[in-house]
């Protein structure tokens, strides 16, 4: 069934999951802080009559899912233009990571995540964490010769979760692991920074992790 789907961001991450759901059949509305830019023509050239460009303001109220595209950095700024309301009982996907380069990379926060703080964000949005250990580069049909890497995803409500699993399966994922509540979106940050730093050390950019079943 095809959803309306509001993306918050028009950088890498954005641009390619509009693509992909917009080629799976969904209807996406992407956005930036300046979404006439000539920049942003190829892109709606590329997705047709499926995806357009508009406000962060117009894609969050054209949404049924929307998903936080954004670098943490500026992700609470923007979130507060918007408002916490016109997010109100929407499934919200939180793709993103806090995480420090300064003495190599490690996570900002060493007893919460970003998945929590967004849900204290927006505490009447059901915030799903997904899309958040794999590079922007893997998060279309993520095939590799050895299979298909897993995703985990996290999440307060059961139902935000189902239509979560419904919209990466999509994007062509296949093992679907349910952590559990948005407290265990510690867990796939820290599989996150994991991956970063193995690629970083093996000099393996574009892995990803699978869990292997016997």
């Amino acid at each position: 069934m095809a959803l309306n789907i509001g993306i918050i961001g028009a950088g890498n991450v954005g641009t390619v999951l509009g693509k992909g759901l917009a080629m799976a059949g969904h209807r996406v509305l992407m956005s930036s802080r300046d979404p006439q830019n000539a920049k942003h023509r190829f892109w709606k050239q590329e997705v047709g009559g499926n995806g357009d460009m508009a406000s962060f303001d117009e894609a969050a109220r054209f949404g049924e899912i929307v998903i936080l595209a954004l670098p943490w950095s500026c992700l609470k700024d923007v979130l507060d233009t918007i408002g916490p309301v016109r997010l109100s009982n929407k499934t919200v996907i939180d793709v993103s990571n806090a995480v420090r380069f300064d003495n190599g990379p490690r996570l900002q926060y060493d007893h919460t995540s970003a998945g929590e703080w967004v849900q204290s964000w927006l505490p009447e949005s059901h915030i799903v964490k997904a899309l958040n250990t794999v590079s922007d580069k893997r998060m279309v049909q993520p095939y590799f010769k050895e299979g298909i890497p897993a995703m985990f995803i996290s999440g307060n409500a059961d139902h935000a979760k189902q239509q979560v699993k419904t919209i990466l399966g999509d994007l062509g994922w296949s093992d679907i692991i349910d952590l559990g509540d948005i407290r265990q979106s510690r867990l796939q940050e820290a599989v996150m920074l994991a991956c970063v730093i193995s690629e970083i050390r093996l000099q393996l950019p574009g892995a990803a992790f699978a869990l292997l079943k016997q």
